[in-house]
């Protein structure tokens, strides 16, 4: 394999994470992590909607753009839910999930913190991708001509691509602390 490539899906030579010691499929959970971080970065900068009153705004907004205005008219409690739902809550696991793939060695105390962190933001994804839909819902149905553009399509691939990371991230860990219990235990 090329050394490019082979660097892409494990990272550094010298450390021992979790990466080196994926197989089969999961190999590819890195290059996952990128395509989600780069599609969640689309989601984010480029135009979501163009709406005539919907939640007060009118025009077109990116989720960086819409957020001044919803916090001009008023509406800061929105704006805040909506900046911590779609932006810092999956910035949060994919930074967890690339140092656990890439950073964190398998023998550092920042590895079963960062995999503690991981586990409890793959809980709260279910919660996160049905408060979004339920958004995407109300956007579509609203009156005024709203009209959903491709981010949010960005959007929704990105986080069910985080979630399929967590979640095959997540035996890999347990195998990870099940050899060290053992080892503990001998």
């Amino acid at each position: 394999m090329h050394w490019v490539v082979e660097r892409i899906l494990t990272g550094l030579s010298d450390r021992q994470t979790i990466s080196k010691y994926a197989k089969g499929s999961d190999r590819y959970l890195g290059v996952l992590l990128i395509v989600s971080a780069a599609l969640l970065g689309l989601a984010i900068t480029q135009p979501m909607i163009t709406t005539m009153g919907f939640v007060g705004l009118e025009g077109s907004y990116s989720l960086l753009t819409a957020l001044p205005e919803l916090l001009k008219d008023g509406q800061g409690g929105l704006a805040v839910l909506i900046a911590v739902l779609t932006i810092i809550l999956p910035i949060l696991l994919l930074s967890t999930a690339f140092d656990l793939w890439y950073k964190h060695e398998l023998a550092d105390a920042k590895f079963l913190r960062k995999s503690r962190l991981l586990r409890q933001l793959g809980r709260l994804w279910l919660l996160l991708l049905g408060l979004v839909l339920i958004a995407i819902y109300y956007a579509a149905q609203a009156k005024g001509g709203t009209t959903l553009h491709l981010a949010v399509y960005y959007l929704v691939v990105s986080l069910a691509l985080q979630k399929l990371v967590a979640a095959r991230l997540q035996p890999l860990i347990n195998a990870v602390e099940f050899v060290e219990i053992e080892e503990d235990m001998d």
